[in-house]
């Protein structure tokens, strides 16, 4: 059973609003910053 894409845009909302949250606390983490900019470019291009 596959997720539709209106479950994978909310899914992918979800993760980065964590992802956010732990970049507020660590700002100079390489890593959470590369990792919201790849969720965030997921987003804009499932839209």
């Amino acid at each position: 059973m596959g997720m539709t894409n209106k479950q994978f845009q909310g899914f992918i909302r979800l993760a980065l609003e964590l992802i956010d949250k732990a970049v507020n606390k660590s700002p100079d983490n390489e890593e959470l910053q590369k990792l919201k900019d790849i969720f965030q470019l997921m987003l804009e291009e499932g839209n």
